[in-house]
């Protein structure tokens, strides 16, 4: 079996990309409960089998393939003043139909502990980087919060509550001043 297993792998190098690609693409149009082990296989053109093969299961090939690091790199630089609304601005530039998706699907498949944790990673990688330029003792604590409105956004986009007619900027500086007073309180 094992020469079996060396020989496939020789054939096919480049599988679990092709299940990455494969998973990538339909976690973003299905979300997590959307999409089978089944269909990322035929996507991938491969065997079910060798999805769990290589990542083990559905939930750790979506962990993998949902990227998490750097992804608000450099929203925090800038002047302190008018952070909230650089940040709004931002996650409004590039709350895409592929961002949201992901984000509705992480939410939905939060009763997942490791999912959760995925969630919890997130959100405290967000308030360190926002907390490090915060004055005060509670910065964490505050830049929690404004992940907190940073979620809420990301959560009223993805259920299309906002009209598509809605002028973003407008809704940038609106939602960027609720961010802001948490941001000024010290």
């Amino acid at each position: 079996m094992t020469e079996h297993k060396r020989i496939s792998e020789q054939e096919h190098p480049s599988t679990p990309e092709a299940i990455r690609a494969a998973a990538f693409q339909l976690f973003g149009e299905h979300g997590f409960g959307g999409t089978s082990v089944r269909a990322i296989a035929k996507l991938a053109g491969i065997d079910p089998a060798l999805v769990i093969r290589h990542f083990g299961s559905k939930e750790s090939l979506f962990l993998e393939t949902t990227p998490v690091e750097d992804y608000f790199k450099g929203s925090f630089d800038g002047p302190l003043d008018t952070l909230g609304e650089q940040i709004a601005t931002f996650i409004l530039g590039k709350a895409d139909a592929r961002m949201l998706s992901v984000h509705t699907a992480l939410m939905r498949a939060s009763d997942s502990p490791r999912i959760r944790e995925r969630l919890r990673e997130m959100t405290g990688t967000f308030a360190t980087n926002l907390a490090a330029r915060l004055p005060g003792d509670d910065a964490y604590t505050r830049a929690l919060l404004v992940s907190a409105q940073v979620s809420g956004l990301l959560s009223t986009l993805s259920a299309e509550s906002i009209p598509p007619t809605t002028d973003r900027d407008q809704l940038a500086k609106l939602y960027g001043r609720a961010m802001q007073t948490l941001i000024d309180q010290y």
